[in-house]
């Protein structure tokens, strides 16, 4: 049967999430940084517990760039995402209502939504930086109330790169597709989406 609603990821669903490990002409270890500091504080980030310029001043410590250069590469980085072509068109002829259900930071609400006019994709965007909790079948509840859904939760499809996250809303009585690759999401579409 065919989902009522989509609940849609965003990084390595929709999006390569891999954009923020360009590195910039002026920093070759830009990318080993990166990696380092999330590695520690990605978390914290994620549920808003801290913002944008505390990661911006680590990466500078830790690359010796200025706060100021650290902060426009990674809005320059915002701007150059690679997205799945069948998941992103699926995502844009908005035939169901949808929410964009992601665990992110300040970073992705402040400059990638906006760079991308996400807003007018999804009827809902819920970020767990804003809600400040990265448990998933939270994020789908809340994305479910906002949008009016009254509807049995396995009428809400979850469509996201991490199996454990799927089952979690399955958990709790969800529907759940777990996106591998774009090319694997198409082949799936018919049964899917009906």
């Amino acid at each position: 049967m065919a989902p009522a609603v989509l609940l849609w990821d965003f990084g390595d669903t929709l999006v390569d999430e891999r954009w923020m490990l360009r590195a910039p002409a002026t920093c070759p270890a830009w990318p080993t940084a990166w990696s380092e500091i999330m590695s520690t504080r990605a978390d914290g980030w994620n549920v808003g517990a801290y913002g944008s310029p505390e990661l911006f001043a680590a990466l500078a410590a830790r690359t010796g760039m200025a706060v100021e250069d650290v902060e426009a590469h990674a809005r320059d980085c915002c701007r150059l995402l690679a997205f799945n072509e069948t998941a992103w068109r699926v995502a844009t002829e908005r035939s169901l209502p949808q929410a964009l259900v992601t665990v992110n930071p300040d970073l992705f609400s402040e400059h990638v939504v906006p760079a991308y006019r996400l807003r007018a994709v999804f009827d809902v965007i819920v970020t767990s930086s804003a809600e400040q909790t990265a448990d998933k079948p939270t994020l789908c509840e809340i994305a479910l109330d906002r949008l009016g859904f009254d509807g049995d939760r396995s009428d809400a499809l979850l469509i996201d790169n991490r199996l454990d996250l799927i089952e979690a809303w399955r958990n709790v009585g969800g529907a759940g597709y777990w996106f591998q690759s774009d090319e694997r999401f198409k082949h799936d579409l018919p049964r899917l989406l009906g």
